[in-house]
């Protein structure tokens, strides 16, 4: 197929962005103010990753480097949209390796979106879109959401080794971020907003195996209030942010009781239910 033809990926990124802006991913290399190449975040120790965890550090009032390593790791699992978000729109699952990849990250550290380079992805054997040169095929749906796995493992297993290297923190606290962030992108881009139990299956599927990632899984609970069914979590590890001046702990912090926890996720709906039966422009 000729080169001139759109790949499907850059094709979806295309109506993702249509539908929502922070979906967008740049197909391109992009240089300047706030990007940062995947390939630097396979070292914390110096380079512009390090410079961006100095700088998360100084905007948090000077926190101690494993809190930066922490909120670091919230800002890099949000990240995952990039290929979490086409999976479950568009059932395919993009090139995200850190060769592949480029992060902005505004002025405050905050993510803000991703390029890709080439729009290489990979599909279900029998969908036209696998015959284009830039996109593979599995064989099975199945085998799609363990390509969807893979290729989040695969490209964050390097940075959770480099926040170790740079600081000591734990691989299992950074893992039980990034699947904590993971998950939610799930449950929030579900394709039945008001009852995600269908979600749940599918973290199921997503998370199955042996190793640290299965292990540090975030525990889903289903939460009703009126006619809405939501899952929350019960993160494996903490992000640390109670330790900050600022701080608080979090509903999903493993260290909040099952009791608080439940409590606050339906006050959460409560506040969300009667926001949305309020007038347009009003507060």
């Amino acid at each position: 197929m000729s080169s001139k033809v759109p790949s499907p990926v850059a094709d979806i990124y295309k109506s993702l962005s249509i539908s929502n802006a922070a979906w967008n991913a740049e197909i391109a290399r992009p240089t300047g103010s706030g990007w940062i190449a995947g390939v630097h975040f396979r070292d914390a120790t110096t380079g512009p990753f390090n410079a961006l965890l100095v700088e998360i550090g100084k905007q948090l009032g000077n926190a101690d480097e494993k809190t930066v390593a922490a909120s670091f790791a919230l800002r890099f699992g949000w990240a995952s949209a990039m290929a979490i978000v086409p999976y479950l729109r568009f059932q395919c699952v993009p090139d995200i390796s850190l060769e592949n990849v480029s992060f902005k990250f505004h002025e405050t550290t905050f993510f803000e979106r991703t390029a890709v380079y080439e729009p290489r992805g990979a599909v279900v054997a029998g969908d036209p879109r696998g015959n284009h040169e830039l996109m593979s095929t599995v064989e099975t749906s199945d085998a799609l959401m363990r390509a969807l796995r893979d290729a989040l493992v695969a490209q964050s297993a390097p940075v959770v080794q480099a926040l170790f290297d740079w600081c000591s923190f734990a691989h299992r606290g950074t893992w039980g971020i990034l699947t904590s962030s993971w998950a939610s992108q799930f449950t929030t881009y579900a394709e039945n907003y008001s009852d995600q139990r269908d979600v749940a299956p599918q973290l199921d599927a997503l998370f199955a195996g042996d190793d640290i990632v299965a292990e540090m899984r975030p525990e889903m609970r289903v939460v009703s209030y009126l006619n809405e069914i939501h899952l929350y979590q019960r993160r494996a590890s903490c992000c640390r942010y109670y330790l900050l001046p600022q701080g608080n702990l979090c509903a999903s912090c493993p260290l909040v009781s099952d009791e608080e926890r439940m409590e606050r996720n339906i006050d959460w709906m409560k506040t969300q239910h009667e926001r949305s039966l309020r007038p347009r422009g009003h507060s």
